[in-house]
């Protein structure tokens, strides 16, 4: 059977399944019922323009229906039926039903739209010709390439094109585009128990997913923007069949994934080059993702054993697949001399393999071990091909063969944790885990990595937790070679003029590293009208035997939060968290005959969010009118520092970015009335307030040349995501029956 075939039985099932269920629910008499239905209306105003308002969620004025329930029961027959949906009338909205017999047999279907709004500010010169091909009107492209070729400027070095010109004639063509991204994905399941011992599940999924979204192209190694087309299809297939005995159970499924790119290609005109020539196409191209499948087979064991102990193990075997055919090497039909591909298709195949097992047991009173081994391998099976040359952004022939690496790696996780309860309030906890690593075609074929933790735990009643948690890691490096990957890669020699790679660089996730991470938890509630709970996490990552690329890395992270009741009908909260991010980096400059460490510069990374939050509940007329007051912000920073350490003559751009800040202040009020147990009345109040400065993005526009004089032969989106004040009103009710 086909894949396409057992994806089309799949659904057959599935729609059989549930029409089944249906009828036999309806064929039964005297259900039980209960639903619920909340509906309003909305009204909003403010300064609404930006994208960060609506960009995962829809809000729309007017009528609305927040929440539709139905639930039917037979209990004489063992039936039920439940429909269930969150925002049905919405751009974000969810439905759910559930059909069965209790113990027996089970349908499930869920639907979810979900909308991702990148921008509304977006404008691009471009029209769309069909699929994935944007173009721009010959007369439009030899004005622009005519300006800017025109020198304003001589007695200046290079050409000075007119920007005032260009600016006019970009932002006189520009028009909006929609970039914005919609899912849609629904899922159907059934599960059938027949008896106690005996389970068996099937499950089918479909993912639309269409729209828009900023994409960055090149030609002639101009970066620009292009609105991605987007139109995507992904089914994935689950089932799984389980038996239970008395003290073992043995389970075994499948999952399979296919995914379909509706538009395979990315088509776009140069702005300011009407015709192909060499060195500077009138056109460029990119491919984009490849449809692709995915199988999975696992099975898996437990059973139980003396002493309290209890064994689990994990195998699968997965292959993941795609045969897109390659495109030309170039788009650009003035080039002369172009190479052949090595083959028509890539013909990419990777086969994983997983083993993952379990042992634990508690062999005296108060004392629990637990032993874990975990093995996984990625094997790619994709050809390595020797290309015997190549085109550079559709400009020029480098004659130089290159091979694609089939990157693999396979790694090794075992760990002994141990539990042990001293005393009635004192838990001792301790571990140690090792973890392997073995790469192909990395700068680094091997790692190891050795762990050990410790956390003591206090526990009295239910009124007192307080744990103290350490773990340290220290990873060592096999023989780290950083040219090894450019001589794969080049197995006739790197182009003429090519730096080796900088010898001390180390890629941090090959590098050595100390990681010490510490952990202090505390929740004490002393009655019944106070909580209280605070935690600080620390993590110290250490690059000790870096001289090149990242240094240190350090997260951190306080939390405390307050409950507490003033009467048995008013409570408070407040909470506040803190988090940091540091990171530091070294790097270097360098061109042919210029490699010196005095062109050395170095960054310092820091961002940093605050969240507080404080909120009041209560009932100012008990069980008919109730208040509900919220208010929370979240701050955050980045802030980019770079410099030279020595004197340099090359480095040009070390300096201290601007910092970026991010505010978003939420108010929620609501005030609820209860008429009786089925109708409640609710008036509700939201303000939202969102500040940005970012200086990547504020001053984005399609024609960039005034910003930055390099930009002047480039064309962007715009996408801009400026600050917004909203107010969300709305008067709502909800029924039960």
């Amino acid at each position: 059977m086909s894949i396409m075939s057992l994806v089309r039985s799949l659904r057959g099932l599935v729609a059989v399944s549930g029409l089944l269920l249906f009828s036999a629910t309806a064929a039964a008499q005297v259900p039980n019922r209960r639903g619920e239905v909340q509906f309003g209306s909305r009204q909003i105003y403010g300064s609404l323009g930006s994208s960060k308002f609506l960009e995962y969620r829809s809000i729309p004025e007017g009528l609305f229906v927040s929440q539709a329930s139905l639930d039917l029961d037979w209990p004489e027959q063992g039936y039920y039926l439940s429909l269930w949906g969150r925002d049905p009338l919405e751009g974000d909205r969810t439905f759910r039903l559930e059909a069965g017999r209790y113990g027996r047999l089970a349908f499930t279907f869920n639907f979810d739209k979900t909308p991702h709004l990148f921008t509304t500010a977006g404008r691009s010169i471009y029209g769309r010709s069909g699929p994935g091909v944007f173009t721009i009107p010959d007369q439009l492209q030899q004005s622009l390439k005519t300006i800017l070729a025109t020198d304003t400027d001589p007695t200046r070095s290079g050409v000075q094109p007119d920007l005032a010109a260009l600016q006019a004639v970009v932002e006189g063509v520009a028009q909006p585009v929609d970039l914005d991204l919609r899912r849609e994905k629904g899922t159907a399941s059934l599960r059938y128990t027949p008896t106690p011992a005996w389970d068996f599940q099937v499950q089918y999924s479909l993912e639309n997913q269409r729209g828009a979204r900023p994409f960055g192209a090149t030609y002639s190694f101009t970066p620009m923007e292009q609105p991605e087309p987007i139109d995507y299809r992904t089914h994935e297939i689950r089932a799984n069949v389980e038996r239970a005995g008395k003290s073992w159970v043995i389970q075994a499924g499948y999952s399979g994934s296919l995914y379909r790119n509706e538009v395979d290609v990315l088509v776009f005109d140069n702005p300011f080059q009407p015709t192909d020539a060499a060195g500077n196409p009138s056109r460029g191209r990119i491919d984009l993702y490849p449809d692709n499948a995915a199988h999975q087979g696992t099975l898996a064991a437990a059973v139980s054993l003396p002493l309290q102990s209890r064994l689990t193990a994990t195998g699968s075997y997965g292959v993941f697949s795609q045969n897109d055919p390659f495109q030309p090497f170039t788009i650009n039909s003035a080039i002369a001399n172009v190479p052949a591909l090595p083959a028509t298709s890539a013909d990419a195949r990777i086969a994983t393999t997983l083993f993952n097992s379990a042992l634990t047991t508690r062999p005296v009173p108060g004392l629990s071990l637990s032993l874990r081994y975990r093995f996984y391998e990625r094997n790619n099976e994709t050809p390595s091909l020797v290309f015997p040359g190549y085109v550079r952004t559709d400009q020029t022939v480098a004659a130089v063969a290159r091979r694609n690496l089939p990157l693999a790696y396979s790694r090794q996780n075992a760990s002994l944790d141990a539990s042990w309860q001293i005393l009635g309030p004192l838990t001792l906890r301790g571990g140690y885990e090792w973890e392997g690593w073995e790469r192909d075609f990395r700068e680094s074929l091997t790692t190891d990595e050795n762990t050990v933790s410790g956390a003591l735990d206090i526990t009295q009643g239910g009124w007192l937790f307080l744990r103290a948690a350490f773990r340290r890691s220290d990873r060592t490096v096999g023989h780290y070679e950083a040219e090894r990957v450019i001589h794969e890669a080049f197995p006739a020699g790197e182009p003429a003029g090519t730096l080796e790679p900088l010898e001390e660089l180390r890629k941090f996730d090959q590098a050595a590293r100390e990681r010490n991470r510490a952990e202090v938890i505390a929740r004490v509630n002393p009655g019944d009208r106070l909580s209280l709970s605070a935690s600080y996490t620390l993590t110290d990552d250490d690059y000790h035997e870096s001289e090149y690329g990242l240094f240190q890395n350090k997260s951190q992270g306080p939390a405390v939060e307050l409950n507490y009741s003033l009467s048995p009908r008013v409570s408070l909260f407040a909470e506040y968290a803190w988090e940091e991010n540091t990171s530091n980096m070294r790097s270097r400059q360098r061109q042919p005959g210029n490699d010196k460490p005095n062109n050395d510069w170095r960054s310092d990374i820091q961002d940093r969010i605050n969240m507080y939050g404080v909120g009041l509940s209560g009932q100012l007329v008990p069980e008919k009118l109730a208040l509900d007051l919220g208010y929370n912000l979240s701050d955050g920073t980045g802030q980019t520092n770079s410099w030279t350490p020595e004197t340099p003559d090359l480095v040009t751009t070390a300096m201290d970015y601007p910092q970026i800040v991010s505010d978003l202040h939420v108010l929620n009020a609501a005030l609820r009335y209860q008429f009786g147990a089925a109708l409640e009345a609710r008036l509700d109040y939201r303000f939202e307030r969102y500040d940005q400065a970012d200086f990547a993005l504020d001053s984005m526009t399609p024609f960039m040349g005034f910003v930055e004089a390099a930009s002047a032969g480039t064309v962007f989106l715009g996408g801009v995501r400026p600050d917004y004040r909203a107010h969300v009103t709305s008067v709502s009710f909800g029924y039960r029956f």
